[in-house]
């Protein structure tokens, strides 16, 4: 058990891990280009085989967009345009989704959960608490902590830090992922810009609101290790409703959801039916 909890929890730090340096400003070299084309889909297509999560179609789209990348400063460029140039089209500092604008109750109250864990940021992050790559770069060390306290076997440790995860994604991520995720959609679209970063927006979205959860520690079985990468680790594919679920959330928050019907598996009579039923009654995965 303390091992199963120890390496799920130290699958979604790395979740989060790749998050924060995705969101990062970008590097220069080429070495940087790659390591985003290439290595950033392979991690995260791994991970979610391990934390349970199905995402293969936005990480197909994910891979492909970073692959139309035709040099680092194109990266760079694409990075400054969506987050940094004004009129900024999308709001990397959340606090404006959550508060209204900079430096409000949001921003001191991540700075309070930072302090109380001792969270020094990387260098490479130079602005406000509130930027996603610090959040996801702090959610990544409560998963990490939460991960050696299981491994040393002390349960109470561990539970304590993932609820300390879980209760910063309540408070903070899921409020704003919908907002940032609408406006790097809408931005885009209408500007004809390349969309990878709505695709790792749409990968914070799905983790924390839209997928389907996970198996807790107790579920992930023994024989993890000896399954090929890319397997769907004995959690089974989805189902017809789970897609439906997935697909009727996204567009219930007014945001993108035709790459769900790409997947294998998907019935738009369910789908139809999971839309009728509205929020009244959730679909049973």
């Amino acid at each position: 058990m303390h091992r199963d909890t120890a390496r799920l929890a130290w699958s979604k730090r790395d979740f989060w891990l790749c998050i924060a340096r995705a969101f990062a400003p970008p590097g220069t070299g080429p070495d940087y280009l790659e390591a985003f084309q290439t290595a950033l889909p392979d991690d995260l297509e791994t991970i979610a085989d391990e934390v349970g999560l199905h995402l293969g179609a936005e990480i197909a789209d994910l891979r492909a967009a970073a692959a139309a990348l035709a040099d680092p400063m194109e990266l760079q460029k694409l990075y400054a345009a969506l987050f940094l140039t004004p009129p900024t089209p999308v709001m990397v500092n959340t606090g404006f989704y959550l508060d209204g604008g900079i430096m409000g109750e949001s921003e001191a109250g991540m700075a309070e959960a930072y302090a109380r864990h001792g969270f020094q940021r990387h260098e490479h992050f130079r602005d406000l608490n509130d930027t996603v790559g610090v959040q996801a770069d702090f959610l990544a060390l409560l998963f990490d902590r939460a991960g050696e306290k299981a491994r040393a076997g002390d349960d109470f440790g561990a539970r304590a830090f993932l609820a300390e995860a879980d209760a910063f994604l309540s408070a903070y991520v899921c409020r704003w992922i919908t907002p940032f995720l609408r406006d790097l959609d809408s931005a885009c679209r209408d500007h004809g810009v390349n969309p990878v970063f709505a695709h790792l927006a749409r990968l914070i979205w799905l983790a924390v609101e839209g997928s389907v959860a996970a198996p807790g520690p107790a579920a992930v079985k023994d024989g993890l290790d000896s399954l090929p990468r890319g397997s769907a680790r004995g959690i089974g594919a989805l189902t017809a409703e789970d897609l439906a679920e997935i697909a009727y959330r996204l567009d219930r928050d007014g945001l993108a959801w035709d790459h769900v019907a790409r997947n294998e598996g998907w019935d738009d009579a369910v789908f139809a039916a999971r839309r009728a039923r509205g929020d009244g009654v959730e679909a049973v995965h």
